[in-house]
């Protein structure tokens, strides 16, 4: 991985990894920790970039968002 990947992925703590596939013609993919998503597509955690640049820019703080979970409590009698 490029110096640059490392140090997105060092940094970024909503990430959970970064694996580059441009060597086999694929994209830079990026998934993020459990519970992160895409700002613009709740529930993927998980995205191809073709460049550095767009990974960088596509995981900034404010491209992605932390979900809440809602948890249901029984009420004791």
């Amino acid at each position: 991985m490029s110096k640059t990947i490392d140090n997105l992925l060092a940094s970024r703590h909503w990430i959970a990894h970064i694996d580059d596939e441009r060597n086999i013609g694929n994209s830079i993919i990026v998934t993020l920790e459990k519970g992160w998503d895409f700002e613009d597509e709740q529930g993927c955690g998980v995205r191809g970039f073709d460049t550095v640049a767009e990974a960088k820019a596509g995981t900034s703080r404010h491209k992605v968002v932390q979900r809440v979970i809602h948890i249901k409590m029984a009420r004791a009698i």
